[in-house]
């Protein structure tokens, strides 16, 4: 795998700067991959939780869903930050929840060449991982309502579906099968 991800790394450097947008509900291990791809691909990670306003940090928090204002804001910084990283010609990996379809598609206007990959597992998985998480401001009772929030990917080409019950090695491994397949 490590040979796949270094291809692809130098790979990068030749064409055009892409984007990787991994997504998923709270737990779904988004981060750990994203970080991880980031990492080994030696391209720009973004974190989406870093783009939460303090306001919207504490909602969450305590429970409460983020209005959908906040989200469209928040959603605005992550395009801004995309289109920075664009204008750079900086290949990224952003981590983000991508619950709303019309938000996915503001982040395909903003980001180079994005690829997303959306994680999914079992509600029980998920709330298993929630539950071990520390230090994390999304409790596990915000689960339902992002689930109930996540809309359909079916009519997304761009959408790679993975199951989060695999280790994050194999779905690297996907995700970089992926990138070699669009390059």
């Amino acid at each position: 795998m490590q040979q796949d991800l270094t291809a692809q790394k130098q790979a990068s450097h030749v064409t055009n700067c892409q984007s990787l947008i991994i997504m998923g509900v709270a737990g779904s291990g988004k981060s750990t991959l994203a970080l991880r791809l980031a990492e080994q691909l030696g391209w720009h990670y973004l974190e989406g939780d870093d783009f939460h306003s303090p306001e919207a940090k504490h909602m969450m928090a305590s429970g409460t869903p983020i209005t959908s204002e906040m989200r469209d804001q928040w959603v605005g910084r992550l395009c801004a930050a995309l289109q920075e990283c664009a204008a750079k010609q900086l290949s990224v990996v952003l981590s983000y929840s991508g619950l709303i379809r019309q938000h996915r598609q503001r982040i395909r206007q903003a980001a180079s060449n994005p690829q997303f990959v959306y994680l999914q597992g079992s509600v029980e998985l998920l709330a298993e991982r929630l539950a071990q998480r520390q230090n994390h401001f999304m409790p596990v009772s915000m689960l339902q309502s992002q689930l109930a929030t996540m809309e359909s990917v079916e009519q997304e080409a761009d959408v790679l579906c993975l199951d989060i019950s695999q280790s994050v090695n194999q779905l690297m491994l996907q995700v970089a099968l992926k990138i070699e397949q669009r390059l």
